[in-house]
């Protein structure tokens, strides 16, 4: 693929904003625009354009100078202090010094000179376009580099695991036996008696615990359903979730996408995050789990292959994860709880990311401190039987 045809495709996913007052000159680029870039928004002078841009998502502003309300180098100077690397092309019929010159001071990426020819705001476009480009590349190679590290720290840590499970599991399996023999030997009520059963109901948690560790390393066996997931996650979450204070909203897609996977896992992994979620928000909120069918594009920051994939997402309105603890939530043993026997262990995020990946897929998360956690599930589409 060339250069060019790189780039074309790329500006096809982008979010331009064009700003211009002049009705016709807006109506004969606009036309233009449309088959180039994936969606345009317009606006009618700088004022309207900044509104615009300071909320709604553009990756590039083409704008006239001369406008009404607010001109365009000073929305540009605005969209500079929000954006400091968002390109943004001027199209003015003047071509004075001190245009030229507040442009540059601005940091103004392309000067396309009116009446516009559209051999020249083509190669302004997609040169801004191959930078972007470079840019997310970029990005995307530090982001994989880092996730792909992970993966090998997290591989390292779940074979060492499997060890310690199958080892732990074998002692407790003595000790049980040794518990149950002495306490047959013991009069019933006797304060030995009554000691062996704290030890017994100690152990019986030990045990529990090495059977996640197991999980941990070993993930989900076979898949042993195909299907829609919908009842599946409205059961799970509303068992955990019927009775507190959450609000929970379930927002299905009608657009059908099957999926292969294990029961059992998946209704471990979703336990484990209506838990959590109820847990950020112990005086009420509002939980929303919402499924789409996505498809996954090559350029798009996943360590997922290209391709078709179930989306689900679970947003909670809790207290957040601070952004110093988000990139570890997902390490065994990591947690922001208090410590002890029944939360606060740190493998219930840990088992679902081993659970999700086990199916083929992968979780993200996404968080705002004080304004609640967004979970990503990701699930390939099963392919059709014959």
């Amino acid at each position: 693929m060339s250069r060019d045809t790189q780039d074309a495709e790329f500006l096809k996913s982008l979010t331009v904003l064009y700003v211009e007052d002049d009705d016709l000159g807006r109506a004969q680029t606009e036309m233009f625009l449309k088959r180039r870039v994936g969606k345009m928004i317009t606006a009618t002078n700088g004022a309207q354009g900044l509104e615009i841009f300071r909320t709604q998502p553009v990756q590039m502003v083409i704008t006239d100078v001369l406008m009404p309300v607010m001109d365009g180098l000073t929305m540009a100077e605005e969209i500079r202090k929000l954006s400091p690397t968002v390109p943004i092309i001027v199209t003015t019929a003047f071509e004075q010094t001190d245009y030229l010159l507040r442009s540059i001071e601005i940091g103004i990426e392309k000067y396309v000179v009116k009446p516009i020819r559209i051999e020249r705001l083509e190669d302004a476009l997609l040169e801004c376009a191959h930078r972007l480009l470079g840019e997310e590349l970029f990005r995307q190679k530090g982001w994989l580099e880092a996730e792909a590290q992970r993966l090998k720290h997290q591989e390292s840590i779940r074979i060492l695991t499997s060890g310690i499970a199958h080892d732990f599991n074998n002692l407790l399996q003595a000790i049980l036996s040794a518990f149950t023999l002495a306490k047959m030997k013991l009069p019933p009520g006797s304060e030995a008696h009554r000691s062996l059963e704290i030890a017994d109901r100690s152990s019986e948690q030990a045990r529990v615990l090495a059977r996640r560790l197991y999980t941990l390393a070993a993930g989900a066996e076979a898949t042993d359903h195909l299907g829609s997931l919908d009842t599946l996650i409205r059961e799970s979450i509303s068992g955990v979730l019927a009775g507190t204070r959450a609000d929970v909203a379930y927002r299905f897609s009608a657009e059908p996408c099957a999926v292969r996977f294990n029961a059992t896992a998946l209704r471990q992994v979703f336990t484990s995050l209506a838990t959590n979620a109820g847990e950020a928000m112990p005086t009420g909120g509002r939980l929303i789990i919402s499924t789409e069918a996505r498809t996954l594009a090559e350029r798009e920051l996943m360590p997922l292959a290209p391709g078709r994939y179930l989306h689900i997402q679970l947003q909670d309105s809790g207290s957040g994860i601070a952004p110093k603890h988000l990139p570890m939530i997902f390490e065994p043993y990591f947690s922001t709880k208090d410590r002890g026997s029944q939360k606060g262990m740190g493998l219930g995020l840990a088992l679902c990311d081993t659970l999700i990946r086990s199916q083929g897929g992968t979780i993200l998360a996404e968080s705002t401190e004080g304004q609640g956690t967004t979970l990503h599930i990701y699930l390939p589409e099963a392919a059709p039987e014959a």
